[in-house]
């Protein structure tokens, strides 16, 4: 008995360090892309992780240049999805088509903004494939304002929300008014979830520093959208 509460003990403590050097290296590895000095590290990460995590995100983009991005929550509308109302446009969405408003649904996978000069753009990826591609232009960015989440989006989009510093921005499109959540962080890359291995915690700290990148950029364009 006392040699089975030995190996307990032995277990325990050495999962507790395991657990507590873990933490000290995420820390430490986080530390070197925060404030401004990984504000300028920026688009050299960004390029990194297009061209290797996120290749199938710059494959969207169809060399359009991507001046930032980050996660955002999936768009859905209250029938159709308005993103299937827009999948075939190359440049523009056929908002006019849509006639209905604009609400979420949670859904699995994950969804993006991208920044390509003055315009922006959702790609939502399901199960690492492209489905939605929409295209929002300066003119529709220029009238858009910042909102604020709602207690009941904040209770049925938790999951959403925890730990991702979201954001909330109400665009008009043809008057159909609607809203997109979007984070000052990026989580999940099109393919999933981050793999543990060595280089796990150096790519949840860049893929990070990219969703305030995002946000640095995008403000500069659009002040109007900051909190």
């Amino acid at each position: 008995m006392i040699l089975y509460i030995g190996i307990f003990v032995v277990v325990v403590a050495a999962c507790v360090f395991i657990s507590i050097f873990m933490m000290k290296k995420q820390k430490e590895t986080a530390k070197k892309y925060e404030g401004e000095s990984g504000i300028a590290l920026a688009s050299g990460v960004r390029d990194e992780l297009l061209n290797d995590e996120f290749i199938e995100l710059k494959k969207q983009l169809n060399g359009s240049p991507i001046d930032a991005f980050t996660q955002c929550a999936y768009i859905a509308t209250v029938g159709d999805k308005v993103a299937s109302a827009a999948a075939t446009a190359a440049k523009t969405v056929a908002w006019a088509a849509v006639g209905v408003k604009a609400r979420y649904t949670e859904r699995d996978n994950v969804s993006y903004l991208v920044l390509s000069n003055n315009e922006l753009h959702y790609v939502f990826f399901d199960d690492g494939e492209a489905r939605d591609h929409l295209v929002f232009d300066h003119e529709t960015l220029l009238d858009a304002r910042s909102a604020q989440i709602s207690n009941s989006e904040k209770v049925t989009r938790m999951g959403s929300v925890m730990g991702l510093k979201p954001k909330k921005m109400h665009l008009d499109i043809n008057e159909n008014g609607f809203d997109i959540i979007y984070y000052g962080a990026v989580q999940r890359m099109p393919h999933g979830i981050i793999s543990p291995g060595t280089g796990m915690f150096e790519t949840q700290a860049k893929m990070q520093l990219m969703g305030r990148f995002f946000l640095d950029r995008f403000y500069k364009k659009y002040p109007q959208l900051q909190d």
